[in-house]
């Protein structure tokens, strides 16, 4: 097969951006991460790219990425659109309405694709009809549009704790706490899904002071304190905790063998 030297240089550009994607631990699953090992093994060998070709092209790479616009132009009446679709999607958020939440915010991720909250905000409404790969994906876009986005990332390790992906959950969820420090939902599902993963949380490994240093440590934290005087103020998280209260043991093993906390709540909603 003859191939141009440019033909070459532009497909060792493309080998190059896949490569970079693998090193970037929260955009691509280990699955998919597999698809563009075999990717890149398929583009080397029908381009003849090996090791002199790389050296040759070192400096030459071309930045594929800058050859796309990073934001399409919105306009602001579609932006002032996207926002009303946006709180729309929240309020059906509020009364446990997923799917036409996922409608709003799907039409306000068209108005205005610039925007990573709508697909951060459609990513909760995901976890909440248990469809995690696909919130997963939408946490994606939203740290392509924002890397700071601390949200995104916390999501992004709920919806792989759910997934049983702990690995995957802790690490999202500890770039989470980088950019949300004081996030006290961040900080407790990192550690279940830490747990999870090292297997340091069976049944019966959690003793009586374990769980008083727990609670210590949880009482003496006022967004802990915040959380519980608006949890206590709904009857049914009342009869919740008389249920915790009347058989501790079993409680806390249910909740410890259970899923990272979808969303401890509302609180994670962007306003």
């Amino acid at each position: 097969m003859d191939i141009t030297a440019k033909k070459q240089r532009l497909m060792w550009s493309v080998v190059n951006f896949l490569q970079d994607e693998l090193t970037n631990e929260n955009v691509l699953s280990d699955e998919r991460k597999e698809s563009v090992e075999v990717a890149i093994q398929c583009l080397e060998s029908a381009f003849d790219i090996d090791s002199e070709v790389r050296k040759k092209y070192e400096n030459e790479k071309v930045d594929l990425l800058s050859l796309f616009p990073a934001n399409v132009e919105v306009s602001e009446e579609n932006k002032k659109l996207a926002e009303e679709c946006k709180t729309r999607g929240n309020n059906y958020m509020k009364s446990s309405e997923y799917k036409e939440a996922v409608a709003e915010y799907t039409k306000a991720i068209k108005l205005n694709p610039n925007n990573a909250v709508y697909y951060c905000n459609r990513a909760a409404a995901y976890s909440r009809l248990e469809k995690h790969l696909d919130a997963i994906d939408d946490c994606r876009e939203a740290i392509k549009l924002d890397k700071t986005y601390g949200k995104a990332y916390g999501r992004l390790g709920i919806a792989y704790c759910n997934l049983n992906k702990f690995e995957e959950a802790r690490k999202a969820l500890r770039t989470a706490l980088q950019y949300d420090p004081n996030n006290p939902t961040y900080e407790t599902n990192l550690k279940l899904a830490e747990e999870k993963m090292f297997g340091t949380m069976g049944t019966g490994n959690i003793g009586p002071q374990d769980r008083v240093n727990v609670m210590s440590e949880l009482m003496n934290n006022p967004n802990i304190v915040d959380l519980c005087s608006q949890m206590l103020s709904n009857p049914q998280m009342r009869n919740l905790m008389v249920g915790v209260i009347s058989n501790e043991s079993e409680a806390i093993q249910g909740l410890i063998q259970g899923r990272c906390n979808p969303e401890s709540v509302q609180n994670l909603l962007q306003a």
